[in-house]
């Protein structure tokens, strides 16, 4: 069973071993896992299963990508585009936290991101996408103010560009710098302080602060200036979440 995964890797598409009936059905069974349950065949099999099902996305995945450096040079920027594809682990945590989900619809096993200097260059981006027929586009996100459905509850911004590639989706994700760097910070902080701020869990107060820098990079972006009440507030929250970082250090 050890030589499973690797055979199945390298498998071409029409060699499929699973239906996506059969990949759902695998993932339901690895999301129901508890910790501490024997290693079946079963359970050997359905890793496999989801195993080869992302690395499936690959080719998909690296199409898109070189597809969307076109559209990029297109606007007159130097494309800065990055890709991946999503860990198996992720995968499962993420189909335990959306119980509900299947795992053919996953969005965002393959992901490609983009970094624009400004939001003009992202709906240049999306308009160009829109617009040509090579794009089989399942769902357009726009989590920018003025835009539908907006900002994040938790703050996040940036605009997600869900296309359908050789059966597969796979999830572009469209951020200015400014977008970026709350991201990455998030993403960095979830892992150093273990609070779940990716995912929209954590302590309130730590949460809300984010959620106010969020806000602040978006007006410095946009040239508007805080108002003083929004600043002291935002000090407030700064000052009363320290000891997150303080504790991670100690």
């Amino acid at each position: 069973m050890t030589q499973v995964v690797p055979i199945l890797r390298g498998m071409p598409a029409a060699e499929a071993p699973y239906s996506k009936k059969q990949v759902n059905r695998h993932g339901r069974r690895l999301r129901d896992m508890a910790r501490g349950d024997p290693v079946t065949d079963e359970l050997l099999e359905a890793a496999a299963a989801i195993d080869w099902w992302r690395a499936r996305h690959a080719r998909p995945l690296a199409k898109v990508n070189a597809n969307l450096r076109y559209y990029v040079r297109k606007t007159g920027v130097d494309p800065e585009v990055t890709q991946r594809l999503k860990r198996f682990t992720t995968i499962v945590q993420k189909l335990r936290r959306e119980p509900t989900m299947a795992l053919s619809t996953m969005e965002d096993i393959g992901g490609v991101r983009a970094i624009l200097p400004q939001q003009k260059h992202v709906d240049a981006i999306v308009a160009d996408i829109r617009g040509q027929s090579r794009w089989n586009i399942r769902r357009v996100r726009e989590y920018v103010d003025g835009r539908g459905p907006g900002p994040k509850e938790d703050g996040y911004r940036a605009v997600h560009v869900v296309v359908e590639k050789d059966g597969c989706f796979v999830e572009i994700q469209l951020r200015t710098p400014w977008q970026d760097t709350w991201a990455q910070s998030v993403e960095q902080d979830t892992r150093r302080l273990a609070q779940g701020l990716k995912f929209g869990e954590g302590p309130d107060d730590l949460r809300e602060y984010y959620r106010m820098i969020s806000e602040y990079l978006s007006m410095r972006e946009h040239h508007e200036t805080p108002s003083e009440e929004f600043m002291q507030n935002l000090a407030k929250l700064y000052d009363a979440t320290r000891r997150y970082y303080n504790t991670e250090s100690s």
